[in-house]
Order: structure tokens, then C-alpha cells, then sequence
């Protein structure tokens, strides 16, 4: 078949310009390429090219071919060609004289007719060409005619591509050209030849220079020698893997040498030298949306392409130059499809399914889990995702804490992998990286996700097989959201002591503070001669730029951040001495991730302190980053620890694994290759260590006992309380015989429905089931009077409640018990119970009428000094407990340091400076804090005991445990941590622990009891009060149909719990709010005149008041300035902590009516912080340095929804009351509940500032449609004028304006007398009675009236100006002057 183009009558195709996209780089390179064999019959200005543009590659017209274009597009579809004649021999210019023998053609730019092969067709995937060599070569190197000079071509052509097949002789003529270091030819005909040599592949070893590569450019091959994968990354993206000449990967050249060293410069040359790619014969991108649905070449079928995998070659492949790397390409696109043809090389499996035996006593293990979060993004505001090919979230991306899984779904997947890892190693102890730090997320406890992966490995491996370390009671300032952790096997592994965190140390301001624990072989001697420390590391990673001057990347291979990983290390090796030297002992592991190759200077600050590397004397490697592998991770052992070595292994289950066998890239491709076995658990390799410790012995003269603590429990009766009984009894299984259940107050009041229903009785049930031993009382203990505690409540109660600071006010003798003894593990704890000496301000005066509340510190110490004293007749204990409902102060920032929470002063302060220093624990309550410190004794030199808060809701179970000595009776030695509820299934908790199935019987029946009063009903509405609903329309007038929960829109039902947070706190008892303040996404449910069960319309039952607001949140106060109220109303426009915009950008506050602003925007994208304009509270405008004291939930007041002006206040008071309670009262005291439309802002792009008197005053106000539904569309709007602090009532109407989708222009005079002074213009529209207040100053009125005509006749009251004076005239006069002072004048000057 012959081709070949004539001119066209008319012009050709206009030119195409095509762009090659380098995979890696982000930039676009745009090549123009015409066709000159058409340049004659083409109009001004147009060129044309005889090929397809390449795949994917953008078509541009310049505007110059405007003319040009429209003239092609009146063409005819079809082209006209002829046969031309074959070229004379001496008119063929052989392929290798067209390469030559340098890196480019020296007849580049001309056109040549040239004859070869087609050893490779590509008329799909991209590349829109063909490789074409000269017959009879390949074969053996020994004989080739043109060394130096290549004999193979690329042929850019899609037609040619499409018509031509591997094996055809062909000639063709085109224009040489250098396609990005690639020589090609464009064609502008062809022939196909009848006969011609055939092409052997080259028999060749891979070169070792660009010059022998460029030599055998485009030519085909049958590589000879070894080859090895040393990169898979791409191969989930382009279809291309990375490929090392030899028998081993290519490596870090920091790995292998310090940094800019010899050895250092020589792996870079071996890796330039043996490095190349081995490709998919195209370009395309198999994570585009375009071709997510195309199965992956390579990975689809056969053995997993593992870094580190021999390779061999069964197929020729073409030397290609692409993407700025050399390659081999098969001789076609190589698809699932395709591969039993074309697929060019096979690979080894080396998967191993456990890691080589290391022997000894007790086995330590180290591995980053990849960020393991058991919170998932769904759980969170503001996430953004990585999404699969339908477009469902995978793993978060950003815009919120959360790092790992998006929904439960990828959870799972990525679990159940890092189990399987985790279980597979063999380790007795593992440290964890990249694990979520729960104490980030609100109510959840620092050790959930721990508890959560312990949870998981014990369903796989049986209940109590795995435990984990609990946090220490004294933590860092400021914690990143990931943090390190162990886990240990029960059986064969055991801690010593508490764990340790460094703390303090700005080195670790950008990183994970080390983990310190020691543990021993389970039953281990009472010595240290089995002890061995180990401390968990997460270095700072090279991905960003740290704080200090050496952090820029310095060019040396050590990347970012290498000054802080320094800083890191040297604090490090100092922490881990101070930790040795406290544990006795000389065995020491540095573990973990360390973001530092082995021969980088981190390393070195450690080796250099006597550590040895141990991972880098297996000759395997933790990470592959960029083709090249190296270590990241380590274990450096101390010298005492290396002679205790038996064997060490790095586990190769992740880094050399294919990235498409990652949870996070589940359904990223039609090929689904994620499975359920550990490769590809993680990205990091874990490292396991064999020690031989020797044998152990049990410690004589002591007892353990441990106590359980809890605190504001609230009547937790919910999904969640199972859960919370079976953290109790998982506890508890692990010294059965000695362990106590106490609690520090308020385990009733404030409760969910199902306990409050009930009058807390299922909760009374719940703890005794769990066998709580004594609690001390809290204010909300006190809700219903003293005679209700001391009566039913007690009575109800199998604990003992205590409150040794409540006394009678006219005797002065306590009102309740103080103490209690009991006999635990043989010990005799005597529990001393306290409450807030608040608690008068915090309940209804008339329950706690006769009753006094003292110092709590004061009644503890006293307590304790009779239990404690030798006499029988007022008690005796052998220790002392204290729980006292008080704690660590509400003002101060969660995550407080104990320091930080003394030097605030109050309560707290006195209760870990003063309390006797015999009490040995310290339980507390009250401030919902969560903490476990280890409080210095006082009096003592440097003695501590525990002093624990867990935070509220059983959310969490403090576990004190105590080594007791049985002589002395004194504490050497405990611990003290807050444990995150089970995530033991409940059904499992249930089946083993009769406590707990106990607690859920009483659970489910207090449900179905709930549910039943749910139904009573509590007040009633006149209509619907609901939420904004987003998507609806007018429907005769009003506000119908659409989705509920309309974030950033006003809201009547947002407003409305507004007034109810107001008016309920208004009382200078509940804490003297003046406006109330509520986040929208605390709605949940909206209040409905249609009735939902057969209470009938308009009423609203328990239940649905509920389910307005379910969370129970506390009812709070606090004083913010008018300038944090502005702040406040600002954050509305949404930003994280990082200054990111999350995914919802902006919540629209529900405000008392009381309240009005404007801003200058409605749009939720609008940049933050300077949107409002004005802001009245009671119709007078907010003055910035005047307070203001705003009702609120405790979420928002905690700096929830990102409002952190909340944290910023001043005088936080609890009310006492919780959102439930007060919203049931509001309802039934102020039913029936109508809706009001009235919005409380609106938008205005400018305020009018100052008037005069007597002239317009005018205002834009857009937005002043609310759209809940029922709400009315507004039509007319009046402007009233009333002076600050007077409402619409006491103000002088100015006019009206018409009111078209919720805007309005309103123009109007200012009544000529007003008073100057400060006003309150209010715009109400109607009919939603929306009422919104512009400050406006007013000036008095300039006087003003007509100069004064002598010839003119003026009658009474007629005014004029003469000479700058007003005159009013008396009687008519004509001709008569103003001014003159006698008697008969008829003018008289009109007062100013």
C-alpha cells in the first residue's frame, strides 16, 4: 500500500499543535508541527500536520488561523493521495546516519527516505507511532556494521501506527526532528515493501553510559545479565516500573555513604548507571478519571511486582527515550488484554510469610502503622478525601485532623491488614508510629485508637492476648494528632513501671516526643537483670521545611528538616540515658521511625553515643522512596543491649510491595488488587529483634492493688454503656481479687433520657451491677434536694456515698458520710469523699437549705489524719483514697500541663498543694478534664502520687495501680493512666463478663421504657420550627420543600434555642447571660406541627424535644468582650487551626432576638475575618471594650465547630444545667412555640455612616429572606429611626421600600428636628417581621431658608435668611428688611 499527499485545492487542516506531558513534571511542553508538503496550498497563516495529534494532547488553534480554520472547515472529509515511486538506493539514508553518534540527529530538521523494519506499533495509548529498524541488524553486538550510531528510529505517525504491523519492511520519507531528546521521524508517505531483512533483537547487557544507551536508541533487545525491580510506585499510576541493571535494587546514596562522601558520590553513579524503566509501551495515566476503568498493565494477574524481584526477560523490548529517563517498551501497549502477546518479562515472588527467626526471650518489634486512625473522617467537619473511581472518599486528604481512613469501610480494610502484620511478626513488644493520638478528638481519651488496634488484635488472636502501654500521666504541651505506642503479648511479655514521655523539649516541637517503657519476659526476675528499655521514635520527616536555619534541604541528600532531626536525636540520646539510669539498667533500644537514612547525621548524633545500627547489618532496607531504597526505620541498641542480641530482620511485607495493594487505593483502578494479607499494611517495613534476657522471679512483701475511677458519668444509659461496663471488667479480669470501683460525683444529674426518665435509677442499677464501692458526691447529686439523696438515692445505692465537707449548718457536724474502709487484696483503703465548695451556686438553694459546704482540702485532711491516727474508735485504714469533685480548672486550655493548672490557681491548686501527704491517690470530677499526672507530695523531696481525671461520660476508667508494701503498708510504686472504652463487641463482653450482661439487661429495659415516655407529650407549636432547608422554593408565598439542615443559613429553630440558652441563663444564678449563642450543627431534628406517632398535631412530645438536641451538653456562661464578640460572628467564615478552609466554610450561628449585625457578604467562600460591619445587642451597638456575658453549649464554649473565640473568654460558668433540661422547660413554660421568621442579619455592602436632619438616609440590605420552612418571602420593608436602646415601638417611621428576593434600596428623610445624637435605624420587612438595626449618627439640622427679596410679599410664618440669620416673618410686609431692631418690625429670628 502507497501513500503520499498532493496539494489540496483549497487549504489544509489548520495547524494542530501537539503537547507531550513528562509523568514527572507537572509542566506542558507545546510543539507546533506542520507539514511542508502542504505548505503551498496553504492560506496565510495556516501549516498543517499529516499525523493525529498524540493521545490526550490538547488541540490549540492560535487566533491568527481564525480565518484559515473557518476555510479548512469547508473541506471535504476525504483526502486525495497518489502512489509515488520508490526511491532510488542512493536516495535512502540509513537509520544509523540519521541517529549519527552523538546524543542528537545531524540531520535533524531536514527530510530523508529511509528504509527498516517495524519492530514495535503503538496506535493506542499514546504514543501514535512506531519504531522502524534497519533490516539484517540486531542479533550479535560483535556484528554490527554501524557501532556507535543506532540502527533503530521512532516513526511519529498515528495513521502509520494504525496501518503498518510488527514485522512490516517499509520506506518512508520524513522530516528528522529531537522530540525531547528522542529522534523521530514525521512521515509524509510510506511503502510497503514485499521483502526486506529481518531484525534480531540485540543480544546486550543494559549500558552502562548514556552514550552506549544513545547507541542502541530505538533499537530492539534482548537484555542479557540480571535485572531487579527497584521501583513499583509508578507502576500504579503510568504502567511503568523501575528497573535496576543487576542483582539488587538501586539504594539511597545516603544509605550507603555519608553524606557527600566518596562512597556517597559512587551510589549515585552506580544508580545513574543501572537504573532504567521498563514501560507499558504508553502514556496513559491510570489514575485519571479517563482511564481509572482500564485494568492495570503489569500487576493485573501473575506475581506481585516486589522491589527487589529478579526479572526476566521472555520477549524483546524496544530502547526508548521518554519521560527524560531511558526505558524498554514491549513491542505494543501492553493491557491485562494484551499480555500473554506482548508482555515482554516476568518477575520472582519474593514474598515471605513471616520474618526469619531472631530467637531469644523476649522479641521487639517497631513499625509505622500509616497513620492508623480509628477516627475517621466522616466523624469529623471540614475533611477532604482521596477518592476512588465512583468518587467515594477513601482516605482523608486534609481540612481536618483525622489523617487515615475517610469512612468505617476503609477503616476496616486498612485494620485488618495491620493486624494480620502485627499478629504475623512474632513480637513480644511493638512499638507503633503513625497512630492516632485520640486526645485530639473531643471525648475520646489519648489511648482509644491503642485501645481500638489492641481490641482488633485480640478478636483475631483470642480476648486478653494483647495489651497495650497505657499514656503516661504527665505528657507534652502540645502533641501532634499521630503519636508512638506499644502493644505487648500478655503471655510472654510484661511492663515495668509506668510508661515515659520527654516533655519540655523545643527540639520535638515538629515531631513525636520518644515513648519511653521498660519491660521484662512475662513473670521476669524483681531485678533489672531482664529489664531492657525500650523508647519509641518518630523523628521529623523530610517532607517540609522545620524552624531551625539548617532545616532548608542543603543539597547533601539529607533533604528537609535534617537540623531538627539533629536537634531530635541529640535530645534523644540524653533523654535515653536519664531513662536508663532511672530504670537500672544498661539495655537500652532506640526503636522506630527516624526519617533518616543510615548514614545521615541523626544517625551519626546516635552512633556516635555507643548505639549500634542493627537493621543495617541485615543487608535489607525499611523504605523506598524515589526507585531507591534505604532505611528509615531502625533499632539502635546500647552496648549492654547488642550482647543480649540473638537476631534481627527487617520484614520486607510493605516498602517493596506495589502501592495499589494499599487500603487507600481500593477501587482506584477496575483491577482491584487490595487484599486482606499484611503486604502493603503500611508503607514503612516493620523490624523485628531477639533478646536473650534470662529468667525471672516473683517480688516478695508486696500486694497490687488497682483502682478503678470514674467522674461525671451523667447517666450515661445509652449504646455506649455496655462498653463501658466491659472496660470495668476487662480491667478488673487482670487482678480480680484486688480491684475497686470508685467514682468523684455526679454519677446522676444532667443525664441522658433514658437514666433522667427514670430519676437515674437504671444508672443506680448500672453501678451496682458493676460494683462500685463508694463514691463521693457531686453538685449534681444535690439536683433534687438533700432529702432525695439521702433517701432514695441512698437507698438505691448498694456504694457508699460520701461528702465529708457537707455539714449541718446549725451543728457544724457532717451531713454524710465521710469515709469508708475497705478491705482490698488485703489492704484496709479508707475512701474520703469531697465535694465543690460551689455547690451552692450550682443548685436550686431550697434542696440544699440548712446545709453548709467547706473546704474540701481542709475536710480531706482531716479525715484522713483520724483514719490514720491509731484509734480504732474514729476509724482506721492501712492507705488512704481521696475523691473529690473538684479538679483542674474549666479556665484553663485542655491539655494543660499539671504546672500550668497549679499556677492558675483556685480549687485545684489547693488540692494538689495542700491535701495530707499520706493520701496515696487522688481521684477527681467536676471540670469534665481529662488527665493522669503524678502530682508532687508535698513535704516530700521529690516524691509523687497520682492524681487522675477521666474526663466525663465513662468515656474513659481511670486504673491506679498500687504496689503495696504488706509490712509497711506503703506505696512503692504504681501507675496511674486513663484507659478509652473497649472496643471489644459487645456481645463478646456480654458472653464473658456476667457484670456486663447484667448492666445490659438493665440497659435494654431502660431503653424500651424511654422510648414508651418519649411519646408523653411536653408543650405544643403552632406550626413548623425547623432548620433552614437548602433547595426549596415559594410555593403560594411561603418557604416549602428541600433538604433539612442547611448549615450556613439562618435558621427559625437555631434562633429559637438561641432565646432558650438566653433566657434560661439569665438569672444572675445561672450565670447573667445577656444573649444566647447556637452552632448549627447541634440541631439535629426539627419541631414539627404534623404529629409523628398519635399524640396529635401540634404537639411535641419528649422525644421529639430529644431529638432537637440529643448531645447533653452542659449549659455555660462566659464574658466576652463586644470586640471577641465580633470575632465570634466573624468565625462564622470558617478556618481550621492551620488558617485551611474546611469543606464546610461557613456556619450560620442561631442568635437571641436580641441580637442584629450585618456584614458586607453572604458568600461562604468570602475570605475570613472582616466580613461584619455592625452588631446591636438590646438595639444598642456593640461597644468592642464593653463585656458581654453569652449562654452557650460546653461544645462550642470548648472552641467546637472551629468558634475558638470561645477559649478566649472570660469567667466560664457552669450553670448546672444541661441543654436537655432547659430546653423541656423552655418549651413547656413558653408553649405554644410559634415560629418567627425575622432573620437577625442581613447584607449590606456599606453603611450610611452620618446623616444630617432633614436629609436621606440610605441603605442596601440584601439576604433578608429566612428559609425554614413555612418562612415567608418578604415583600415590603419600612424604616423606622429610633434612638439607641429603644426598639421598633419608640422609634418615628421615615418611609417604605419594596422587598424582590430578599433585597431591598430604602432611601428616606431624616424628620428636619432630630436631635443629633446616635440612632438605630431598623429596617423591618414584611411580612416576617425581620428587624434589622444600622447604626446611624444623626447631626442637627443646618438652618436653611430663602435670601430675603425686598420687593417680594411675605406672609405669616414665611421664613428667609438675611445677612447668615434665619427670620420668621410675623404679619405679611413687603419691602420691609429683617434685622431691624424696633419695635414694628415683622420679622422675628428663629432660634437655632
Amino acid at each position: 500500500m502507497v501513500w503520499a499527499c498532493v496539494p489540496l485545492p483549497a487549504v489544509c487542516a489548520p495547524a494542530l499543535w501537539r503537547v507531550q506531558r513528562r509523568r514527572s513534571t507537572s509542566r506542558t511542553t507545546w510543539q507546533s508541527r506542520s507539514r511542508a508538503a502542504c505548505r503551498p496550498a496553504v492560506a496565510e497563516g495556516v501549516s498543517v500536520t499529516p499525523s493525529t495529534p498524540r493521545s490526550s494532547r490538547p488541540v490549540q488553534r492560535p487566533r491568527a488561523l481564525a480565518a484559515g480554520l473557518a476555510a479548512a472547515l469547508a473541506l471535504p472529509t476525504s483526502a486525495v493521495f497518489a502512489a509515488p515511486a520508490l526511491a532510488d538506493e542512493a536516495d535512502v539514508t540509513p537509520i544509523a546516519e540519521i541517529q549519527g553518534t552523538g546524543d542528537a540527529s545531524p540531520l535533524a530538521g531536514e527530510t530523508v527516505t529511509t528504509r527498516g523494519v517495524v519492530t514495535a506499533a503503538y496506535p493506542t495509548g499514546g504514543f501514535n507511532g512506531l519504531y522502524l529498524q534497519t533490516g539484517g541488524t540486531g542479533g550479535d553486538p560483535a556484528a554490527d556494521a554501524t557501532p556507535g550510531a543506532s540502527d533503530g528510529v521512532f516513526v511519529y505517525s498515528a495513521a502509520a501506527a494504525a496501518e503498518l504491523s510488527v514485522g512490516d519492511s517499509v520506506e518512508l520519507t520524513g522530516a528528522v526532528s529531537e522530540y525531547h531528546g528522542l529522534t523521530e521521524i514525521t512521515p509524509e508517505a510510506w511503502t510497503v515493501l514485499d521483502d526486506g531483512a529481518a531484525v534480531e533483537p540485540l543480544l546486550t547487557e543494559w549500558p552502562a553510559t548514556d552514550a552506549g544507551r544513545e547507541a542502541l536508541e530505538g533499537m530492539l533487545l534482548a537484555p542479557q545479565g540480571d535485572f531487579t525491580v527497584t521501583d513499583n510506585y509508578r507502576t500504579n499510576y503510568y504502567g511503568t516500573i523501575g528497573l535496576a541493571a543487576g542483582d539488587s535494587p538501586l539504594v539511597q546514596p545516603t544509605s550507603a555513604g555519608r553524606p557527600l562522601s566518596a562512597a556517597y558520590d559512587a551510589q549515585i553513579a552506580d544508580n545513574d548507571a543501572r537504573g532504567l524503566l521498563l514501560d507499558d509501551g504508553a502514556s496513559w495515566n491510570y489514575s485519571s478519571s479517563s482511564n481509572q476503568s482500564k485494568p492495570l498493565p503489569w500487576l493485573t494477574g501473575g506475581a506481585p511486582v516486589r522491589v527487589g524481584a529478579a526479572v526476566q526477560f521472555t520477549a524483546p523490548v524496544v530502547l526508548d527515550y521518554r519521560y527524560s529517563a531511558w526505558g524498554l517498551q514491549p513491542q505494543g501497549q501492553l493491557t491485562p488484554d494484551t499480555a500473554d502477546a506482548l508482555q515482554p518479562a516476568v518477575f520472582e515472588d519474593t514474598r515471605e510469610a513471616s520474618p526469619a527467626e531472631v530467637g531469644g526471650s523476649l522479641k521487639v518489634g517497631t513499625f509505622n502503622v500509616l497513620n492508623y486512625f480509628t477516627t475517621t473522617g466522616d466523624e469529623l467537619e471540614g475533611c477532604t478525601y482521596y477518592t476512588d473511581r465512583e468518587g467515594d472518599p477513601v482516605s482523608v486528604s486534609g481540612g481536618c485532623d483525622a489523617r487515615g481512613a475517610a469512612e468505617d469501610e476503609d477503616l476496616e480494610r486498612q485494620q485488618v491488614k495491620i493486624v494480620g502484620a502485627i499478629s504475623a511478626l512474632g513480637a513480644d513488644v511493638v512499638s507503633l508510629e503513625e497512630i492516632e493520638n485520640s486526645a485530639h478528638f473531643l471525648g475520646k481519651s489519648r489511648d482509644q485508637a491503642l485501645s481500638d488496634l489492641t481490641d482488633a488484635l485480640n478478636a483475631a488472636a483470642g480476648a486478653g492476648t494483647w495489651a497495650y502501654v497505657e499514656s503516661p500521666a504527665e505528657l507534652p504541651a502540645d502533641e501532634d494528632v499521630i503519636r508512638n505506642g506499644f502493644v505487648y503479648r500478655t503471655a510472654t511479655a510484661e511492663p515495668v513501671g509506668g510508661s515515659t514521655i520527654l516533655t519540655g523539649d523545643e527540639a520535638f516541637g515538629n515531631a513525636r516526643e520518644p515513648l519511653a517503657q521498660v519491660f521484662q519476659p512475662a513473670g521476669g526476675a524483681d531485678d533489672t537483670s531482664d529489664d531492657v528499655l525500650v523508647i519509641s521514635n518518630h523523628f521529623k520527616s523530610k517532607g517540609s521545611v522545620g524552624p531551625w536555619p539548617g532545616d532548608t534541604d542543603q543539597g547533601d541528600g539529607q533533604g528537609n528538616s535534617n537540623e531538627s532531626r539533629v536537634r531530635q536525636a541529640t535530645s534523644l540520646v540524653a533523654f535515653a540515658d536519664e531513662q536508663a539510669a532511672a530504670a537500672g539498667t544498661d539495655k537500652v533500644l532506640l526503636v522506630g521511625d527516624f526519617n533518616a537514612y543510615e548514614q545521615e547525621d541523626p544517625i551519626q548524633v546516635v552512633t556516635d553515643a555507643g548505639y549500634v545500627d542493627l537493621g543495617a547489618a541485615t543487608g535489607e532496607y525499611s523504605y523506598n522512596y524515589g526507585g531507591q531504597v534505604g532505611s528509615l526505620d531502625h533499632v539502635l541498641a546500647s552496648p549492654g543491649a547488642v550482647e543480649a542480641v540473638t537476631g534481627t530482620d527487617i520484614w520486607n511485607i510493605n516498602s517493596y510491595e506495589p502501592v495499589a495493594n494499599e487500603y487507600s487505593r481500593y477501587n482506584y483502578n477496575a483491577t482491584i488488587l487490595y487484599d486482606e494479607t499484611p503486604f502493603r499494611s503500611s508503607d514503612h517495613d516493620p523490624l523485628l529483634v531477639g533478646l536473650d534476657l534470662g529468667e525471672g522471679t516473683t517480688e516478695p512483701g508486696t500486694t497490687t492493688i488497682d483502682l478503678l475511677g470514674i467522674n461525671d458519668f451523667h447517666g450515661r444509659i445509652d449504646g455506649h454503656t455496655v462498653g463501658f461496663a466491659g472496660t470495668v471488667e476487662e480491667l478488673r479480669a487482670q487482678n480480680p481479687d484486688a480491684t475497686a470501683l470508685v467514682a468523684a460525683g455526679d454519677n446522676i444529674g444532667a443525664s441522658l433520657f433514658a437514666s433522667a426518665v427514670a430519676q437515674d435509677q437504671p444508672t443506680i442499677d448500672v453501678l451496682n451491677a458493676l460494683g462500685m464501692t463508694a463514691s463521693s458526691v457531686g453538685n449534681h447529686e444535690f439536683d433534687q434536694g438533700m432529702d432525695d439523696l439521702t433517701g432514695r438515692v441512698t437507698d438505691a445505692a448498694d456504694w457508699n456515698y460520701l461528702g465529708a465537707n457537707v455539714y449541718d449548718a446549725t451543728t457544724g457536724e457532717p451531713a454524710l458520710p465521710e469515709f469508708t474502709v475497705q478491705e482490698i487484696g488485703g489492704v484496709d483503703v479508707g475512701f474520703v469523699g469531697v465535694v465543690t465548695e460551689e455547690t451552692p451556686t450550682l443548685v436550686t438553694p431550697a434542696g440544699i437549705e440548712g446545709l453548709e459546704f467547706g473546704n474540701p482540702v481542709d475536710a480531706i485532711n482531716r479525715v484522713t489524719d483520724e483514719l490514720l491516727d491509731g484509734d480504732p474508735e474514729n476509724g482506721e485504714a492501712d492507705l488512704v483514697v481521696a475523691m473529690t469533685h473538684e479538679g483542674a480548672s474549666m479556665g484553663t486550655p485542655e491539655g494543660a500541663t499539671l504546672d500550668e493548672e497549679v499556677a492558675a490557681g483556685g480549687p485545684f491548686a489547693d488540692i494538689v498543694e495542700r491535701t495530707d501527704p499520706r493520701v496515696a491517690v487522688i481521684f477527681t470530677g467536676h471540670t469534665h478534664k481529662k488527665y493522669a499526672w503524678d502530682a508532687p507530695v508535698p513535704g516530700t523531696d521529690g516524691e509523687t502520687r497520682p492524681i487522675i481525671q477521666t474526663g466525663d461520660y465513662g468515656s474513659n476508667v481511670g486504673h491506679v495501680s498500687l504496689t503495696v508494701d504488706t509490712d509497711s503498708f506503703e506505696v512503692t510504686d504504681y501507675t496511674a493512666q486513663n484507659v478509652g472504652r473497649t472496643g471489644t463487641p459487645d456481645d463478646e463482653l456480654i458472653a464473658t463478663y456476667p457484670r456486663v450482661a447484667q448492666v445490659d439487661t438493665i440497659v435494654q429495659a431502660a431503653l424500651a421504657e424511654a422510648e414508651e415516655i418519649g411519646a408523653q407529650p411536653i408543650g405544643e407549636v403552632t406550626s413548623d420550627i425547623t432548620t433552614a432547608f437548602a433547595g426549596g422554593e415559594y410555593v403560594d408565598g411561603v418557604w416549602t420543600g428541600g433538604d433539612r439542615d442547611d448549615r450556613a443559613s439562618e435558621s427559625a429553630l437555631g434562633n429559637l434555642v438561641a432565646n432558650a440558652l438566653r433566657d434560661s441563663l439569665a438569672s444572675e444564678e445561672r450565670g447573667g447571660a445577656d444573649l444566647g449563642v447556637a452552632n448549627p450543627g447541634g440541631l439535629r431534628s426539627e419541631l414539627l406541627y404534623a404529629a409523628s406517632g398519635a399524640e396529635g398535631d401540634g404537639v411535641v412530645t419528649y422525644a421529639e424535644a430529644n431529638s432537637v438536641l440529643p448531645f447533653v451538653n452542659n449549659l455555660l456562661t462566659v464574658t466576652l468582650t463586644g470586640e471577641q464578640i465580633k470575632t465570634l460572628l466573624e468565625q462564622q467564615w470558617q478556618t481550621d487551626e492551620a488558617g485551611e478552609r474546611p469543606s464546610r466554610p461557613y456556619l450560620a450561628l442561631g442568635l437571641s432576638d436580641n441580637v442584629s449585625y450585618t456584614a458586607s457578604t453572604d458568600d461562604p467562600n468570602a475570605t475570613p475575618g472582616d466580613n461584619i460591619s455592625s452588631i446591636t445587642i438590646d438595639g444598642v451597638p456593640v461597644d468592642p471594650a464593653a463585656e458581654y456575658r453569652v449562654a452557650t453549649f460546653s461544645f462550642l464554649m470548648s472552641g467546637g465547630d472551629n468558634f475558638r473565640v470561645f477559649t478566649q473568654g472570660t469567667d466560664v460558668r457552669d450553670s448546672g444545667l444541661v441543654d436537655r433540661d432547659a430546653w423541656m422547660d423552655y418549651i413547656r413554660t413558653n408553649s405554644p412555640l410559634s415560629p418567627s421568621f425575622a432573620r437577625s442579619h442581613a447584607v449590606t455592602e456599606a453603611l450610611p455612616g452620618t446623616v444630617t436632619a432633614g436629609e436621606d438616609v440610605a441603605v442596601d440590605l440584601a439576604g433578608l429572606d429566612l428559609t425554614s420552612l413555612g418562612a415567608p418571602r418578604n415583600t415590603d420593608a419600612q424604616a423606622v429611626l429610633a434612638p439607641v436602646g429603644e426598639d421598633v415601638s419608640g422609634g418615628v417611621p421615615l418611609g417604605t421600600a419594596s422587598v424582590s428576593d430578599g433585597a431591598t434600596s430604602l432611601t428616606a428623610t431624616v424628620p428636619a428636628d432630630t436631635e443629633a445624637g446616635e440612632y438605630v435605624l431598623y429596617v423591618v420587612a414584611e411580612p416576617s417581621a425581620t428587624s434589622i438595626a444600622v447604626p446611624v449618627t444623626v447631626d442637627a439640622a443646618v438652618p436653611s431658608a430663602p435670601e430675603w427679596q425686598p420687593w417680594r410679599l411675605y406672609w405669616w410664618g414665611d421664613q428667609v435668611m438675611y445677612r447668615g440669620e434665619v427670620y420668621e416673618a410675623k404679619r405679611p410686609n413687603i419691602h420691609w428688611a429683617p434685622g431691624l431692631r424696633w419695635w414694628a418690625s415683622p420679622w422675628v429670628p428663629v432660634a437655632e
